[in-house]
């Protein structure tokens, strides 16, 4: 069977990606940081492997038999070395050690916000990355995309997909966590109803994955990782309606950068297998049941 090395298998992203994989029948070595998460990750028909991104010596160990690459974890967190050390030098590690082992293709989950934390107007895949961005997490996640590019320049065969706001009913930190936080912490202050965001159902990037891994056409591409967008008012805003919470529009002007979307169904042929619509009606429906 095809074996896929994938980190952050065990996050919301990487573990329905990571359950596609494994059903299409490939072999999956999830690369975890702690014994403890064998089990988990045995549960899942997947194989551990231990190592650390922020220390790359510890992946030599997962030489043997990989053909792919997913690159699914990121630091989001307070500490701000680890951000350069897991975004960007343990990606630029990681490929390097992925050319290393002739892998088959390496693809990269990214992320939309590499263009910056309030995104320009029009957004395509050619958008400046905003690699001085103050939210560290948006600069170092586009620096790692650079650094990435420096192993592709070498030889490796990379795919880079941009997520925009991925969401699902469950395992979704913007579905049903987000209905959980609306819930007992109200509208969330700083977002306004004509707020224009990127939207993908969390299965529909694991299709779009798969493509990436797959399609020939995917090669040395990024790909910005978008069903539609969508404005709050087309989203918060019935979940708010349906927990009773009101909605307060901050003092701000909306953001209404628009992304390009198209590009995956165009070259790879994508179609997407679960709608906006669809993946509203079960959140509302959350909101509205018992917690």
């Amino acid at each position: 069977m095809t074996t896929v090395l994938v980190t952050g298998a065990t996050g919301h992203v990487g573990y329905q990606l990571a359950t596609r994989l494994r059903n299409e029948g490939w072999t999956v070595r999830a690369l975890v940081r702690s014994p403890r998460q064998f089990d988990l990750v045995r549960g899942q028909g997947w194989e551990p492997v231990l190592g650390d991104l922020a220390h790359p010596e510890s992946l030599q160990i997962v030489q043997a038999g990989v053909e792919f690459v997913l690159h699914c974890a990121a630091y989001a967190g307070n500490d701000k070395m680890l951000y350069q050390r897991v975004n960007v030098d343990a990606t630029r590690a990681l490929a390097a050690l992925a050319h290393q082992w002739k892998v088959r293709r390496f693809v990269h989950i990214s992320t939309i916000s590499v263009h910056g934390n309030e995104l320009p107007r029009q957004v395509t895949e050619e958008s400046p990355l905003a690699t001085a961005d103050p939210e560290p997490y948006c600069s170092s996640k586009a620096l790692g995309e650079l650094a990435l590019a420096e192993i592709r320049a070498q030889g490796l065969e990379t795919v880079v997909i941009r997520p925009g706001m991925i969401c699902n009913v469950e395992r979704s930190q913007w579905g049903n966590e987000m209905v959980e936080r609306i819930r007992t912490k109200g509208w969330l202050k700083d977002l306004h109803p004509d707020d224009v965001l990127p939207w993908v159902h969390t299965l529909n990037l694991a299709e779009m994955t798969w493509l990436a891994l797959n399609h020939p056409a995917a090669a040395n591409e990024t790909f910005l990782g978008v069903d539609r967008n969508v404005t709050m008012n087309e989203f918060f805003v019935p979940i708010a309606n349906a927990l009773g919470q009101p909605v307060v529009p901050p003092d701000r002007a909306p953001q209404v950068s628009e992304c390009h979307v198209g590009k995956f169904a165009a070259l790879l042929g994508y179609k997407s297998t679960h709608s906006f619509e669809e993946c509203m009606d079960g959140l509302v429906a959350l909101a509205k049941g018992p917690h």
